[in-house]
């Protein structure tokens, strides 16, 4: 949306016609001489005009974003792209076009960006994830989404708060003690006691309310990634990047969705067990190396066995997975084939020993087929060790 008015703008778009009358009136004198004639004119065509000349400047606005797309989505160029456009339209609208257009594994820099806390997010103390679920528990028993809809009032309308919530107060006194929602309502009430005298606490409720569905996510899946990456003191950047891009899909901007990944994983306010060292975009490895074909060969047999064991030991699976991400995280040439030997020789044979012993080791790590067709005998051959 336009952030200047149509007359305005259309007045600066037609700047040139009154360049004889620059020397001697003002330019804002100028604006107001064509205004004033738009105005004398009946306004004619101006929604039509104005229109048409947010669709210019959108269609700009969506040739820039292509281009950082294609490029590379960073915080710095975005930050850039809203101060070239701030003036047509807001923060919201660009970071929605971003959005839609662009993943957050697209990222140019070699270097990670630490991103900024969004003023949507930006609380010192939000209530609590705990003191959230309790809410949340108790909304749900009486059919309600958050406690402004509990009151029947909009999270704007501060003004009426305070009366919503002594008509909840005597809700709660005409509800029946036999009713078990009293003992709810009663609950319920007590937060909502607490937006009226404590307006820090409203701030706090609104930013946690706004956090709740990511904190869900989290504790639900990105807290088994923390305890591998801290061990490894290294954090996978295409998963790290790839949790931003599932928080998007929860509702949050590409803002807010780094943020809260990068809060949750990485930020220094972390107890040391609990911090993961910020993501390091891999080196590509260099094509046309000597290595490259033996890495995705054995990339795309493991991937292969994978698929063969879907059905095995999770432990199996778990691990093929783990050989997979250890080739890929190869980025000194110079030491490929030693790395590789090391996984298969040392590590892949010491877990395979472990499942033989355990007994779970029902059938070949590799689909017979499959391996036969490996072109690199000394690997090839190193590989059928793992058979039952």
């Amino acid at each position: 949306m336009l952030q200047i008015s149509p007359i305005a703008w259309l007045a600066k778009h037609h700047r040139r016609k009154f360049r004889p009358y620059q020397a001697s009136v003002s330019q804002y004198e100028i604006y107001i001489e064509k205004a004033r004639k738009y105005i004398a004119d009946g306004l004619p065509k101006l929604q039509e005009q104005g229109t048409d000349a947010r669709n210019e400047k959108y269609a700009e606005l969506e040739k820039q974003v292509d281009i950082i797309v294609d490029t590379g989505v960073t915080e710095k160029r975005i930050k850039s792209l809203k101060t070239e456009f701030k003036k047509f339209f807001d923060a919201k609208t660009i970071n929605t076009l971003v959005s839609s257009k662009s993943s957050s594994t697209n990222q140019s820099d070699d270097e990670f960006v630490i991103p900024e806390c969004p003023a949507s997010l930006r609380c010192d103390k939000p209530v609590s994830y705990a003191d959230m679920v309790k809410i949340s528990n108790n909304l749900k028993e009486v059919g309600k989404e958050d406690l402004y809809d509990l009151l029947g009032v909009s999270q704007s309308n501060e003004s009426e708060i305070p009366k919503k919530v002594d008509d909840l107060s005597k809700r709660v006194r005409d509800t029946p003690a036999s009713d078990y929602t009293k003992d709810v309502l009663n609950r319920l009430h007590g937060w909502c006691t607490s937006l009226v005298k404590d307006k820090s606490f409203q701030k706090s409720y609104d930013v946690a309310r706004k956090r709740f569905h990511f904190e869900e996510h989290a504790q639900r899946k990105l807290k088994f990634f923390v305890d591998d990456w801290v061990a490894k003191k290294k954090t996978d950047w295409k998963k790290y990047h790839a949790h931003i891009d599932e928080v998007k899909q929860l509702g949050y901007s590409q803002e807010e969705s780094a943020w809260l990944v990068y809060e949750f994983f990485c930020h220094p306010s972390l107890k040391d067990d609990r911090r993961c060292p910020p993501p390091e975009k891999p080196k590509q490895r260099t094509r046309g190396s000597e290595h490259v074909e033996l890495c995705d060969y054995l990339i795309s047999l493991f991937t292969d066995s994978l698929d063969y064991h879907r059905s095995s030991n999770p432990r199996i699976k778990n691990k093929l997975q783990s050989v997979i991400d250890q080739i890929n995280g190869i980025d000194d040439p110079d030491s490929v084939e030693n790395e590789l030997k090391r996984i298969i020789h040392e590590d892949l044979r010491k877990f395979w020993d472990s499942c033989k012993y355990d007994g779970i080791v029902t059938m070949p790590l590799f689909r017979v087929t499959t391996l036969a067709r490996l072109p690199f005998p000394e690997f090839r051959d190193a590989l059928r060790y793992f058979t039952p």
